[in-house]
């Protein structure tokens, strides 16, 4: 999948390192006890990292394991990781703007996967819930990819279709407002 959302995103997967790391468990040791605990509530979660170069001059970056479950989620992360490769790995920025980065698969056609993980629903036989993944809320992603179809002049983009129900209502209203504004012009 790294080779395939690389490519996708014009950057040479042969200049990526890739790793995994387990944010789920943690090991404490000492004197031959080994103890194991989930991550604490409110403790801070990442599906992905970017380490800039190594001494190989390739990119590392690294992806939670439970990534690996869920494909969409794997490409979202991947393309976000690629994203800090595209902006600071090629220095078109000096530092880290996550929301920025967040951004830059849509302009590659990934931002669909994103966007379809920024807000999620789950249920299990016992339990229900919800998972958040990314910097931008699913409200945000309806918007960007409102404005990318918008300045695409894609009146009814068939790519629409794939987005979750959620995005696809945020998509459809931020499309609206758009198609009813298109006389505004941006202040600098």
């Amino acid at each position: 999948m790294l080779k395939i959302v690389a490519a996708q995103m014009a950057v040479n997967p042969d200049q990526i390192e890739l790793f995994f790391y387990d944010q789920q468990l943690k090991e404490y040791g000492g004197s031959g006890l080994r103890l194991f605990s989930q991550q604490s509530p409110g403790e801070k979660y990442a599906s992905g990292k970017y380490y800039g170069k190594n001494e190989y001059s390739q990119y590392q970056i690294a992806i939670e394991l439970s990534e690996l479950k869920d494909a969409g989620g794997l490409v979202a992360t991947l393309a976000h990781e690629i994203a800090h490769i595209k902006l600071l790995g090629e220095e078109r920025m000096k530092f880290n703007d996550e929301h920025l980065t967040e951004l830059i698969p849509v302009i590659y056609g990934l931002g669909i996967f994103n966007a379809n993980t920024a807000f999620r629903f789950y249920a299990t036989h016992d339990s229900w819930g919800y998972k958040r993944q990314g910097y931008l809320s699913q409200q945000m992603w309806g918007y960007a990819l409102a404005l990318f179809a918008h300045i695409r002049k894609e009146r009814d983009p068939e790519w629409v279709k794939y987005l979750t129900t959620n995005v696809r209502a945020d998509f459809k209203k931020g499309f609206k407002f758009l198609e009813g504004n298109s006389g505004l012009r941006i202040v600098r």
